[in-house]
């Protein structure tokens, strides 16, 4: 809640004209991100203490932090205590923002599309049945949930643009880039491109998937090269886990009330939320 608040501040920061040295003026907004940032680590802050009060727990997360670990030099080390704390900041938010988004863009296509609907949890039953939950081992054969979830990370990723710095000189194809050049590359840009994903680019159309893709920068939510998303791997399980468990138990359909706002909020989001009416499903 914290730090959804300093997103709030933090937006309009980067809206404003900047202005050398004003972020260390006891403005308004300055003075409340103060305090947020304060509030935050000191949270995290009295987490740790209270978990190294307890002992570890090998399957903790945060225990998992706080434990030693060899290095590249096979010499023991451990992580400062603001390390954690500016670890335990990137979890809740890269962790749970991005995820959370692409997830309510998921639910929203699938009560657009409700065919999808029935193909994803006609598969999920199979695999699971009516009351197993979904486990490691399910997830590669997951492959339509697999697929409503890589289309929805194609028509609404979560990071919007994608950032690169030229460290040195070199060509892109006719274009010189000198080194310290910022390249920005708009994602929807690419994964909308009717040419490379044919006229139908903006329909929700998770079929496409079946079949490798023949340009590896074509479809990139999380980034490309060694600077990829580290938990790719982490989000594509949670989200796959998440809505197998969802539309297993219900049948989604869109309100009424819902009004088609997407927003750049920091990562991609409805500005009035999204409105959808669950039934349960009768076992």
């Amino acid at each position: 809640m914290l730090q959804e608040q300093q997103m709030e501040l933090f937006s309009k920061a980067i809206r404003s004209i900047y202005i050398p040295g004003f972020r260390f003026l006891p403005t308004k907004n300055n003075r409340a991100r103060w305090r947020l940032e304060n509030e935050t680590r000191e949270s995290v802050r009295a987490l740790i203490r209270s978990n190294s009060k307890r002992g570890e727990n090998s399957s903790s997360l945060l225990s998992l932090l706080m434990s030693s670990y060899r290095n590249q030099d096979d010499k023991e080390e451990r992580l400062e205590e603001e390390e954690i704390i500016n670890e335990c900041k990137t979890f809740y938010f890269a962790g749970k923002e991005t995820a959370a988004n692409a997830l309510s863009w998921a639910l929203l296509l699938l009560a657009l599309n409700p065919e999808w609907q029935d193909k994803a949890r006609d598969e999920v039953v199979g695999i699971c049945g009516t009351d197993m939950l979904p486990a490691a081992e399910h997830l590669s054969d997951l492959k339509i949930v697999s697929m409503i979830v890589n289309e929805t990370l194609r028509l609404y990723s979560p990071a919007v643009m994608l950032m690169r710095e030229a460290i040195k000189d070199f060509k892109l194809g006719e274009l010189d880039v000198p080194a310290g050049t910022q390249l920005y590359l708009a994602l929807s840009a690419v994964h909308r491109d009717t040419d490379i994903w044919g006229e139908d680019a903006n329909k929700f159309k998770p079929s496409r998937f079946k079949e490798p893709r023949k340009h590896l920068a074509s479809f990139i939510p999380f980034g490309l090269g060694p600077r990829i998303c580290v938990g790719q791997n982490l989000a594509m399980a949670e989200m796959k886990i998440v809505l197998a468990m969802i539309i297993r138990q219900y049948s989604l359909a869109v309100s009424s009330t819902y009004v088609h706002a997407p927003l750049l909020f920091i990562t991609l989001q409805p500005q009035y939320g999204i409105q959808i009416r669950l039934t349960r499903i009768m076992k």
